[in-house]
């Protein structure tokens, strides 16, 4: 199930529109830029330096600049420390790479970001908000043959639909893995086998660090019927220390196998996805699972008039007194919901009915509502960032009511030309019966407004 944020974003690939640019900066086109007869302008001539006969350098970045205002974040419930229950701040991302192309057999990436917060008086949210400096990709690519290469160093990387490892494009702070990367590539299928970690954003200066989670698995798509008929199907296993269920720290060993069923018409699509986890929490026996759905339908080609329902059902500790463990771990996924509000798809029943529209080559709309509810009455809810936001722990589990609420979304995404983009987001979080029962209960409101400029 896509977040808004990311939704649009592919939009360009569903509509069919080609962009020297990826969210992925290290899968930037330009290779019609590399030969020397080309005259190049403006931010091109950083493209494709003839370095010798076989090798040449590329240089790119961006810059993104995002005005966020919150009203009773978190229903209203703030951490010790906060001052102020609603405000507004600036969020500033700035990052720089290179691609230093080594004939064809090798290649190397670096990029270092940057990001910071300003105006808001209330703590730095941890991993997310403001990292000063950092390197924040650096790996080399080698191939080893026709069909194998592989990927050695700190790297972004996504699979599927974002719901398990991903990026993290939405937040301030995006996320890389310091990882080593088995890839496979035909027509038909592409293979991963990896070991990774992810890197733990921190604020200052080359002070990141990694290797306090571990996750080793293999992804693999495979093309039966292009465009109709794809399949994913993975296993991952996460190894980490840094989790807590129902407020209770401890050592976790979790192994997920799941498939994923997903078409890329030009009218009629399909995303089906199941998976499992089993494993241990400290004396606890994992038992857990995921099921996600979208469908959507094109009505109208000219103004690419779209309708679709997604929902996923996502389950919950049964029992929080029994020797098993269900609550799903997300590992590292998107913000599932958008940044309105702090739940991800962990212990959830949600149905998500949205529109997409659009009205002319540069404009993109997405306008959607979740209707959200516990899975289980015996689990709490959980944070994009894997954190339990409730229940309180001193009344644990007391409220036997499942309405989390309903919450509203409305996204634009004008992008002028293939450098420069303007994005406006709106969100508004009706708080159901457990969200009242257990804390203020206030009803959210989000507004964003992005200029985001990348070369």
């Amino acid at each position: 199930m896509k977040t808004p944020i990311l939704t649009i974003l592919m939009l360009f690939s569903v509509f069919g529109i080609k962009s020297q640019i990826q969210l992925l900066r290290y899968n930037d086109d330009f290779t019609s830029l590399r030969s020397d007869s080309i005259h190049k302008k403006g931010f091109d001539k950083l493209k494709h330096i003839k370095l010798s006969k076989r090798s040449n350098i590329s240089f790119g970045g961006e810059i993104r600049e995002q005005y966020q205002y919150y009203q009773n974040p978190n229903f209203g419930d703030l951490p010790p420390g906060y001052e102020q229950v609603s405000s507004g701040q600036v969020w500033q991302r700035a990052m720089l790479h290179t691609n230093l192309e080594l004939g064809t057999k090798a290649r190397v990436f670096a990029q270092t970001g940057s990001t910071f917060r300003f105006l808001n008086p209330n703590p730095l949210t941890p991993e997310i908000d403001e990292n000063q400096l950092s390197l924040h990709q650096a790996f080399i690519d080698l191939r080893l043959s026709k069909k194998w290469a592989t990927r050695i160093g700190r790297q972004e990387i996504s699979y599927g639909n974002h719901s398990l490892i991903t990026f993290r494009e939405g937040p301030n702070t995006r996320l890389a893995f310091d990882a080593v990367v088995f890839k496979r590539n035909t027509d038909k299928e592409k293979l991963d086998f990896f070991i990774m970690t992810p890197v733990i954003s921190k604020p200052g200066v080359f002070d990141d660090e990694s290797f306090k989670d571990l996750v080793i698995g293999m992804y693999k798509t495979e093309i039966f019927v292009p465009g109709k008929f794809m399949l994913d199907y993975y296993s991952m296993s996460l190894n980490s220390k840094r989790r807590q269920y129902d407020y209770t720290a401890g050592e976790e060993y979790r192994q997920t196998y799941g498939i994923r069923l997903y078409s890329e018409n030009q009218r009629f699509n399909y995303e089906l996805e199941a998976n499992y986890q089993y494993g241990k929490f400290n004396q606890l026996k994992i038992s857990a699972y995921n099921i996600s759905a979208d469908m959507n339908y094109k009505l109208h080609d000219k103004s690419g008039f779209v309708v679709g329902l997604s929902g996923n059902y996502t389950s919950g500790d049964k029992n929080n007194e029994d020797a098993e463990l269900n609550t799903y771990n997300s590992f590292f996924s998107k913000p599932q919901y958008g940044l309105t509000a702090p739940i991800s798809a962990v212990n959830i029943i949600n149905a998500n009915p949205y529109v997409r529209i659009r009205p002319g080559s540069k404009l993109d709309i997405y306008a959607g509502a979740n209707f959200m509810w516990r899975q289980s009455n015996q689990d709490g809810i959980y944070s994009p960032g894997a954190i339990q936001v409730r229940p309180d722990h001193s009344d644990i589990f007391d409220s036997k009511e499942k309405q989390l609420g309903t919450l509203m979304t409305l996204e634009a995404l004008y992008s002028v030309n293939k450098h420069l983009s303007f994005a406006l987001d709106l969100g508004y979080f009706v708080a159901g019966k457990y969200v009242k029962e257990t804390g203020n209960g206030k009803n959210i409101f989000y507004s964003s407004f992005k200029i985001n400029y990348k070369f």
